[in-house]
């Protein structure tokens, strides 16, 4: 099972604890030259490149918020993971992002290894460096926050480090339209779909 981040239980979003529960391994190193595919979900409006076609499930919180889960393994002990959730509020920007860090870290019992401000498109955003429980794991993710919705792009691996790829997973994440902002004429909505990625 891969980990799963629940949203909304503060003005911030917390993660679970269940990062704690993957075992210490070493990564597949064939996943840099995996045959990268671009996953667009047109419903909450994203674009994120998988080394591979992700799976996609959906959560729900002890709170009652949907959370959208793209998600592929990487190697025995690593993940990619996009998680989309909305929220009946507009989130407050940067003071949803300290309130996530903070509940991150605490949730898994880890150490917060790094941390930095940036956007995306436009939205705030954080990149995180977490080690979970005794050090077994280590999280790397980027929260983003546009108006209601929190996206959390996640790349979970080993003591060693995140999954190989990590880096141009996370930095390929884009925002889009979503689909009710989009003509049914020019491009009918659909919630999701993987392709490769444009030469």
């Amino acid at each position: 099972m891969f980990p799963v981040l629940s949203p909304l239980r503060r003005p911030g979003l917390l993660l679970l604890a269940a990062i704690a529960l993957m075992t210490v391994g070493l990564q597949s190193p064939a996943l840099a030259q995996a045959a990268w595919r671009t996953h667009v979900d047109r419903e909450h409006g994203y674009r994120v490149e998988f080394p591979g076609v992700p799976s996609q499930t959906q959560e729900t919180t002890p709170l009652g918020n949907v959370m959208d889960v793209a998600s592929l393994e990487a190697g025995t002990t690593g993940a990619f993971l996009v998680i989309a959730t909305v929220s009946a509020e507009p989130l407050d920007g940067i003071p949803a992002l300290e309130n996530a860090t903070t509940g991150a870290v605490e949730s898994v019992a880890g150490r917060l290894v790094s941390k930095a401000d940036l956007t995306v498109d436009g939205a705030p955003a954080r990149d995180l460096v977490i080690e979970a429980g005794k050090g077994d794991v280590t999280l790397r993710t980027r929260m983003v926050i546009l108006g209601s919705t929190f996206f959390q792009i996640m790349a979970v691996g080993p003591r060693e480090g995140p999954p190989a790829g990590s880096e141009r997973f996370i930095n390929s994440f884009r925002l889009t339209p979503p689909a009710s902002m989009v003509q049914p004429a020019t491009k009918p909505p659909t919630q999701a779909d993987t392709s490769p990625p444009a030469n």
